[in-house]
C-alpha cells in the first residue's frame, strides 16, 4: 500500500516538473517568437509599412532612450513601440528609464516631461514627446539621413503651408513635409529671380492666378537643368503654367471632372474617391486606400521616343465619370454633357513625366514632373483622409529619389471611429438592399407560408 502511494507520489511530482517544464518552453517560445494579432480598426498597434521601411533601411547605430513615469498610462505605449521597433532592426537599440527613480540621468538629458523619448545616432540627436510611431520615424530619419529642399512656389493665391484655415490652408501638409526629413521653404520668383541651387523639389500648390512670364521662364530653366516639379492645378486655373508643361508632355485640360457614382453619397459633386491605381508605378502601388479629390481636372501626358520621354499614368477616375468644359460647374451649376464639347471617362487625373534635361546632357540627369489636377486633397480639409496624405508624401519621396520611403503610413485618422465614408454607388446599393430587396424576401417567404399551409388544409 505505501508502495503504491509512494509511485503515484513519483509521478504527480515528475507530473508538476514536466507541467512547470512545459510552461517555461511555451513562455520562451512566445517570448523569442512573438505573434500578435492587430484586430483594432485601420491597424493602430501595427507598424506601417513606411515605419518598417526606414527601420529595416537603418545603415548606421541608433539608440532611443524613453523617460516615463511610474503608473503613468502612456508607459505601455512607449515600450511596445519601442519593442515594436527594435524588432524589426538589429541596428536599433532601447532603453526606458523612469525619471523618479533615476532624476540624475533625466537631468542629464535635459528631459523635463514624462513620455519623452530621445534619439541618437552619432553626433544627431532628436528629441520628442508622446509616444507615436509618425515622430518615432520623423525622429529616425532626422538622425541618420541629411535632409532635402523643398521650395513652395509663392505670390499666386497657393495653398500655404503656414495656413491653419481648415479649407484653403495646407499647414498639415506642410508639418508632414517637414516629418519626412524635408526642408520647406517658400520661394518667390518676382523680379527675375531664379530657382535657388540647393533646391530639391520645386512645389507648386493650386495657383489662382497665372505666374508671369519671368517666373514660368524660371520654372523651365529649372527643370531644364534636371530640377524635380510637383504641380498640383486646379480646374481652368493658371494658363501659362499649363502651357509650360506642355513642353514637357504634360496637359492639363481646361475642364473638371465629375464622377457620380464615386462622389461623397449625398454630397456635392465635385468630390469623388480615385480608385483607379496604377499598379505600375510606386507611387500608386504602395497605396493602401484610394484618394479622395474635391474638383479635378484631367491631366493627361505623353511619351516621346525621339526626345527620351517617358510618360506614366498615375491615376484615373471610374467608367462613368465625365469630363465638362463649363466652368459654371464649380459655382454650383447644375453639370449637363454636351456631345462635342465633353469627354466620357474614364478620365486621367494624375501623371509622372520624365525626360534628359538639355541644359545638364553631360551629367545624365533627367527632368521629372508629377502633376495631379487638384489641390484640394492636400488642404487641412482633406490632406488626413484615405490615401492623401501617402499619394502627396509619396510623390515628394519619388521625385526626392527617397525610394524606401514611398510606402503606406500609418492611418492618423481611424476608418469606422474619426470618419465613415460611403459613396454614391454603394448608398445606392444599401437603398436597394434596404427598400426593395430585403422587403421582397420577406413578402415572397410570407407568400411561400401561406400557399404551404394552405395546401395542407
Amino acid at each position: 500500500m505505501r508502495g503504491s502511494v509512494g509511485a503515484r507520489l513519483v509521478q504527480l511530482l515528475f507530473g508538476a516538473l514536466g507541467l512547470a517544464a512545459l510552461l517555461m518552453a511555451v513562455v520562451v517560445g512566445a517570448y523569442r517568437y512573438n505573434v500578435r494579432f492587430d484586430l483594432s480598426p485601420g491597424s493602430r498597434f501595427t507598424l506601417s509599412d513606411h515605419a518598417l521601411a526606414v527601420l529595416r533601411g537603418l545603415t548606421q547605430p541608433v539608440h532611443v532612450t524613453g523617460f516615463i513615469r511610474t503608473e503613468d498610462p502612456r508607459n505601455i505605449l512607449l515600450k511596445d513601440l519601442l519593442w515594436q521597433a527594435s524588432r524589426e532592426s538589429p541596428r536599433l537599440s532601447y532603453e526606458i528609464v523612469d525619471v523618479n527613480r533615476n532624476p540624475a540621468m533625466a537631468a542629464e538629458f535635459q528631459v523635463s516631461s514624462y513620455g519623452s523619448a530621445v534619439v541618437e545616432s552619432g553626433t544627431r540627436r532628436v528629441d520628442f514627446t508622446g509616444p507615436t510611431e509618425g515622430q518615432l520615424v520623423a525622429a529616425l530619419l532626422a538622425v541618420t539621413q541629411p535632409p532635402k529642399k523643398v521650395y513652395v512656389l509663392a505670390g499666386h493665391g497657393e495653398c500655404s503651408i503656414g495656413d491653419t484655415e481648415r479649407h484653403r490652408g495646407c499647414s498639415v501638409f506642410g508639418s508632414a513635409i517637414r516629418g519626412e526629413h524635408y526642408e520647406v521653404a517658400e520661394l518667390s520668383l518676382f523680379g527675375g529671380r531664379r530657382v535657388p541651387e540647393d533646391a530639391d523639389i520645386l512645389l507648386v500648390v493650386g495657383p489662382t492666378s497665372d505666374p508671369l512670364q519671368t517666373e514660368i521662364e524660371a520654372i523651365a530653366a529649372f527643370l531644364d537643368h534636371g530640377g524635380k516639379l510637383l504641380v498640383l492645378a486646379d480646374p481652368f486655373a493658371a494658363p501659362r503654367l499649363a502651357e509650360l508643361l506642355t513642353r514637357y508632355g504634360v496637359r492639363l485640360g481646361d475642364d473638371v471632372v465629375l464622377d457620380p457614382e464615386n462622389r461623397l453619397g449625398g454630397g456635392e459633386l465635385l468630390s469623388a474617391v480615385v480608385t483607379d491605381l496604377s499598379p505600375q508605378h510606386q507611387v500608386t502601388a504602395a497605396l493602401d486606400s484610394p484618394v479622395l479629390f474635391s474638383g479635378t481636372r484631367s491631366v493627361e501626358a505623353r511619351d516621346d521616343a525621339e526626345s527620351g520621354r517617358s510618360a506614366v499614368r498615375l491615376l484615373r477616375t471610374g467608367p462613368r465619370s465625365w469630363a465638362t468644359a463649363d466652368p459654371g460647374v464649380l459655382r454650383g451649376a447644375t453639370p449637363r454633357f454636351v456631345a462635342g464639347r465633353d469627354r466620357n471617362g474614364p478620365i486621367s487625373v494624375g501623371v509622372e513625366v520624365s525626360q534628359p534635361a538639355p541644359a545638364a546632357a553631360e551629367s545624365g540627369k533627367r527632368a521629372v514632373i508629377i502633376a495631379y489636377g487638384d489641390s484640394q486633397f492636400v488642404t487641412n480639409r482633406f490632406f488626413e483622409y484615405l490615401g492623401n496624405r501617402d499619394l502627396a508624401l509619396n510623390s515628394l519621396n519619388w521625385l526626392a529619389r527617397q525610394d524606401t520611403l514611398v510606402s503606406a503610413r500609418a492611418k492618423t485618422k481611424a476608418p469606422g471611429k474619426n470618419f465613415f465614408f460611403v459613396s454614391q454607388a454603394e448608398m445606392a446599393e444599401m437603398f436597394r438592399a434596404a427598400v426593395m430587396i430585403q422587403p421582397a424576401v420577406f413578402i415572397l417567404l410570407g407568400i411561400l407560408v401561406f400557399v404551404r399551409r394552405r395546401m395542407r388544409t
